[in-house]
């Protein structure tokens, strides 16, 4: 018996899973593998080495977004802490140099923008609208899924 004739093609690299969640495997099956590896020597240790750097240049991209979401995320709350004090510190300068009701004004449509974003933040956190609170979410759709009912690939394997 030829292991070639008992090696049949994947019909899809999509597999369901609990919580209907869909995952894609990277590898193929250990009888895809074997086979591979029967066809040319030494295929599937390539196949795993292929596997391991992609997975290397996943984490390293991982690591990369979730640093620049750190940076930014500390960054924008620096930057918005700085315009506050500024504007308060702007009005107190007005007020004691110069125009109290000028001054009274910036304070007061200071005071408004802080608690409207604070508004805003606290909705877009409650309505579970985060695209700048969460943590950044990777592609998932990096590599083509092929699909389950081609007819062409149905034929060929009945």
């Amino acid at each position: 018996m030829n292991t070639r004739d008992n090696v049949s093609a994947p019909k899809s690299s999509q597999k369901k899973h609990q919580g209907g969640r869909k995952t894609i495997d990277v590898l193929p099956d250990p009888e895809i593998l074997e086979a591979y590896d029967y066809i040319v020597e030494g295929s599937a240790q390539q196949i795993m080495d292929m596997f391991v750097r992609e997975q290397k240049h996943r984490h390293d991209w991982e690591l990369k977004a979730l640093r620049t979401h750190h940076l930014s995320t500390v960054l924008g709350q620096w930057l918005g802490f700085f315009i506050c004090v500024s504007v308060f510190v702007s009005a107190s300068v007005i007020g004691v140099f110069g125009n109290q009701v000028l001054a009274a004004t910036v304070w007061i449509f200071g005071l408004s923008i802080i608690v409207m974003a604070g508004i805003v933040w606290m909705y877009a956190k409650h309505m579970g609208q985060r695209p700048l609170f969460g943590r950044p979410q990777l592609r998932t759709h990096f590599r083509p899924v092929k699909d389950q009912h081609n007819p062409v690939e149905s034929g060929a394997q009945e």
